[in-house]
């Protein structure tokens, strides 16, 4: 599945990260035009990357900038007219981020396409936060944030050293208060057995939403308070949340229960009590026990893939105890060691749920075989398909993750694969 920068969990989404930092860490994964291995497939996490050594050159010195209390140095280029962002307000913004030896590390103006943040709550560094809380809408300003008001000692993954400035030039394009939830009464909300209380807003007459079906929604969610709701996070702002009803290892309790049974074109109010949410631990700006309140709107739903019935009397099984069946026989190039493969594939469960697919995000999935890429069984089991070929693999928890849990693959389990050989290149 191809690595994005939105494809976040909401724990990792609503953690108290930069907007840079979400960049850096979908540099970091990012992958060529075929998808990237996943959790299905791969056969060892990707290593941790230690930060790279400090800085030797000397700091930047912004020439005339004021130097605030803090250390931050502020120029403002640009003075605006337009109103200053209150707490807890959505500005949107244009930036560049460099180090202080001119290395990018975002880019609004070549993305093509503002930001949008909560500010006043924490979610940008200390001195960025700071920087934007001196600027008017329309103010174009050059910061330089010193290492404490960034990264600190521990700077970013192989990104930015230790003890680095930041140097930012930021455009405020708005400021506005973040969106309410839709007025609904008490009475018009449905509870189901789990406490999850629902209401339909709009009707979708789309597919539907079952276990299993991998899902795009757009949300927007709140904590609800003694007095009100405090606005959290909105993907109307950037991209749309995709993940499969049922296995729990993207979203919470609530959001999947609350969206199955949706249909696409739909639209439904969620109250989602605690235990459902985030439970009793904070998490980034959501404290503990709260209850929460969504608006999600369902915009795709890809059923998920039907695994093909074998009786066991059909499969090879190898001596490691892998087994295979070939469901069609291919008739082009043969998977052979050191070649790189291009397959489509998906991954169940024995018990029939699936973990996997990449039919779901619509893209191939390529790798070295031989390389120690992918899973043994996968190494195993796909030598000697041809371009053409299906094949079903039964592979024992030996030959897959053993007794890790890997996602929503629990420990010691049997994998079943069907893997599609699309095409068999050579290795550059």
């Amino acid at each position: 599945m191809k690595s994005n920068k939105k494809g976040l969990s909401l724990a990792l989404a609503l953690a108290a990260l930069t907007i840079l930092s979400l960049v850096l860490a979908g540099c970091q994964s990012s992958s060529s035009a075929t998808a990237t291995a996943t959790p299905a497939v791969t056969a060892t996490a990707a290593p941790t990357e230690a930060a790279t050594a400090a800085p030797t050159q000397e700091p930047i010195v912004l020439k005339g900038a004021t130097t605030t209390d803090s250390g931050l140095q502020y120029l403002e280029e640009v003075a605006g007219t337009g109103a200053k962002p209150q707490a807890g307000e959505l500005i949107t913004m244009n930036y560049i981020a460099t180090l202080p030896d001119g290395t990018e590390l975002g880019n609004t103006y070549t993305d093509g396409k503002s930001v949008t943040v909560l500010w006043g709550k924490g979610l940008l560094l200390p001195g960025w936060e700071e920087g934007i809380g001196l600027m008017k809408v329309g103010t174009k300003a050059k910061m330089v944030l010193p290492p404490d008001l960034a990264y600190g000692e521990s700077g970013y993954g192989s990104f930015i050293p230790a003890n680095s400035q930041i140097v930012l030039e930021v455009e405020l394009v708005s400021t506005e208060k973040p969106p309410e939830p839709t007025a609904v009464t008490d009475d018009k909300l449905t509870t189901s057995s789990t406490g999850l209380k629902y209401y339909d807003l709009a009707v979708g007459d789309g597919e539907e939403a079952i276990k299993g079906a991998s899902v795009t929604t757009h949300y927007t969610l709140w904590v609800k308070t003694d007095t009100g709701y405090d606005y959290i996070d909105s993907s109307l702002n950037d991209s749309p949340l995709d993940f499969t009803v049922g296995l729990l290892d993207t979203v919470f309790k609530g959001w999947d229960e609350g969206v199955t049974g949706m249909k696409v074109g739909g639209k439904r109010y969620l109250v989602i009590p605690p235990d459902l949410g985030m439970g009793d631990q904070a998490n980034g700006i959501i404290p503990a026990n709260s209850t929460l309140v969504m608006e999600i709107q369902l915009t795709k739903v890809v059923l998920p893939q039907v695994m093909t019935p074998v009786d066991s009397k059909d499969y090879t099984i190898t001596a490691t105890g892998l087994k295979y069946y070939d469901i069609v026989t291919g008739t082009g190039a043969a998977a052979e060691t050191g070649k790189t493969l291009v397959v489509n594939y998906t991954g169940w469960l024995e018990d029939g749920t699936q973990f996997d697919s990449s039919y779901t995000s619509g893209s191939t999935f390529s790798f070295q075989l031989g390389a120690g890429k992918v899973i043994s069984g996968w190494e195993e089991g796909l030598v000697g398909m041809k371009v053409g070929g299906k094949r079903q693999l039964v592979i024992p928890a030996s030959l897959g993750y053993g007794d890790s849990a890997v996602g929503s693959i629990p420990a010691n389990s049997t994998l079943i694969f069907e893997v599609e050989l699309v095409d068999v290149q050579d290795t550059k």
